[in-house]
């Protein structure tokens, strides 16, 4: 079985890109064409995900959001998480604390490859790196978390508001971005606007 490590190296070769977006679904920012749909989160992360499948590593969908409109929400992160094409990570920011989530998060339920993490100890990470393919990122606090499990778990640390830098043993950083960048415009430009966006931030 593949390590995480090589996971999220794969995904940084499939676009050459070591980008990950984060999927962060809000009601009254939601562009025109999924806003008059009775259920958006799901259309508008068919959106997000096909105008940005070539430009990204992957995606990091904010449970928070998702959990806004309730159950629909969830049942919208499993389906948008299934429509990540093969090849690109699929991460859930929770961020989770303690045991109790690892089978809600992986192959069982939600099928994601890794979680951020605000563990208080090596008991709270081992169970969700278990599995070698899967993988967590935990705050700079816990850096010394990250060194127990070289090959699965990353240190992310926040460079602004709406971007934080993903260091995993082996590898070249990652960069999370999400929040306003994704919510240039409401208008039938909102994926072009979201495209030129992100392509300006491929250099990082």
């Amino acid at each position: 079985m593949t390590t995480f490590t090589a996971r999220l190296q794969a995904a940084h070769a499939c676009n050459g890109s070591r980008l990950l977006l984060g999927v962060t679904p809000v009601i009254d920012k939601l562009p025109a064409a999924v806003a008059k749909i009775d259920d958006p989160f799901l259309p508008l992360g068919k959106l997000i995900i096909n105008a940005t499948r070539d430009l990204v590593c992957g995606y990091v969908f904010h449970l928070a959001n998702y959990l806004s409109i309730g159950a629909a929400g969830i049942v919208a992160l499993e389906r948008t998480l299934a429509y990540v094409p093969q090849g690109l990570l699929r991460v859930i920011h929770g961020p989770f604390v303690g045991p109790d989530y690892v089978r809600g998060v992986y192959e069982d339920a939600l099928d994601a490859h890794a979680v951020t993490l605000l563990p208080h100890s090596a008991a709270d990470v081992a169970p969700y790196v278990a599995e070698p393919s899967h993988g967590a990122f935990v705050p700079p606090e816990s850096e010394a978390l990250a060194a127990t499990y070289p090959h699965s778990v990353g240190v992310y640390r926040a460079e602004s508001a709406t971007h934080a830098r993903i260091t995993l043993a082996g590898l070249p950083d990652t960069h999370w971005v999400w929040g306003e960048m994704v919510y240039k415009t409401r208008t039938v430009e909102f994926e072009d606007a979201l495209r030129a966006a992100l392509g300006a931030l491929r250099t990082l």
